[in-house]
């Protein structure tokens, strides 16, 4: 049976992660759903039966958040989350190509704006056996105008449930590394405060980080659970400067945005001259099951799976290192030989001096850069 809004339904099970596609009647793509468990029943997703259902749904569940300088975007006001982007809201679905490579099944997706003529392919790499997908979108100029790009979400996804969320939040610094923190959205400034129909507020959650310590603050991950349905997603940008992420209300539930550098957070701007290319920052996004364990041991699958081959992934050394709890950076000949050789005793095959700077006065005034060449390797420890 043919919906009234809806050209085609497009749903895809790959490794234990349930997606759906809407193609509606003035072709835009829809991400309807991206979960471990399959989709529920679900009225204002399957079918807009009424002319606010529609409008609701013309607005959000995007593929894409797209933002280019210039462009106002429609509907209401937003405050600075990222949501009914433009021209991201305007975007037209051109096609879908399913393919596999040497990691896994492939999805690519175009689409593009009629007005100014810049295009989004978005590339859906997954991996057999793990329930990760990596994300990517690349945004191409293929008008006749220079464009400028102020945002770019590496993932988004829309239909979050309103009730009964938990967002798992990794603190991080120095010497306060992986610090994750439980929270319900009430904790996080979301109560329910309206009926509804206009459930939407300028307040976001906010986890971003800005420069090139990319792990400062925060680690850039997150995880979301809801229990009530058994379904958690796990996320991690992939950049080592800077990135954000969001969650936001819109039209009665919750978007989730991730992404690399904006303009409100950093600063982020990227002219796009008539043919040139942006590709966003990868984001790697788990649909597990609620328990965070599960996330752990599904993004930790993942890494392993893309992580570069090399010799020591298959020698696995033990290290020694002995800066924490231990000398603390004051090494000195008379209090490493006793652990050099406790070390080797020990089975370690590498001992690493940490810290060792020593000069006149306050030693980091006098560091400077040298020649690789200058630079003194770890040794092997070998007794003897």
């Amino acid at each position: 049976m043919e919906h009234a809004y809806w050209k085609q339904m497009i749903e895809i099970e790959e490794n234990g992660i349930f997606l759906v596609f809407g193609i509606t009647r003035n072709d835009q793509i829809k991400f309807l759903h991206f979960s471990s468990v399959p989709q529920a029943e679900d009225m204002s997703v399957q079918e807009c039966r009424q002319e606010d259902e529609c409008r609701m749904m013309d607005e959000g569940f995007p593929l894409v958040q797209l933002e280019l300088a210039g462009y106002d975007r429609p509907y209401e006001r937003h405050g600075n989350k990222y949501v009914v982007t433009s021209p991201g809201c305007y975007l037209k679905y051109e096609n879908m190509q399913d393919t596999k490579n040497e990691s896994g099944r492939m999805l690519q997706i175009r689409q593009k704006d009629p007005l100014t003529g810049v295009c989004v392919q978005t590339d859906i790499q997954f991996y057999d056996g793990v329930p990760v997908a990596r994300f990517v979108n690349h945004v191409t100029n293929e008008g006749e105008e220079e464009q400028v790009l102020t945002y770019l979400s590496s993932f988004t996804c829309s239909g979050i449930k309103r009730d009964g969320n938990f967002l798992y939040i990794p603190h991080n610094g120095w010497q306060k590394e992986l610090n994750w923190r439980r929270y319900s959205f009430e904790e996080l400034g979301f109560p329910v405060t309206q009926t509804k129909s206009i459930r939407r507020s300028s307040k976001t959650i906010e986890v971003y980080n800005t420069g090139n310590w990319s792990t400062k603050e925060y680690l850039p991950m997150g995880f979301l659970s809801h229990p009530q349905s058994g379904a958690g997603l796990i996320w991690q940008i992939e950049n080592n400067g800077s990135w954000h992420y969001e969650i936001a209300d819109q039209n009665d539930h919750y978007v989730l945005n991730v992404s690399g550098p904006n303009e409100i957070q950093s600063h982020f701007s990227k002219v796009l001259r008539p043919g040139e290319t942006f590709e966003s920052v990868p984001a790697a996004v788990g649909a597990v099951r609620a328990d965070i364990s599960d996330a752990f041991s599904a993004i930790t699958e993942y890494r392993r799976r893309i992580r570069r081959k090399n010799r020591d992934n298959d020698t696995l050394p033990v290290i020694f290192n002995d800066y924490m709890n231990c000398l603390w950076a004051d090494p000195t000949t008379e209090k490493e030989l006793p652990l050099i050789d406790a070390a080797a005793k020990a089975g370690c095959e590498y001992f690493v001096i940490d810290a060792g700077w020593y000069a006149k006065g306050i030693w980091w005034d006098s560091a400077k850069i040298v020649p690789v060449e200058a630079c003194a390797w770890t040794m092997p420890c070998c007794p003897g």
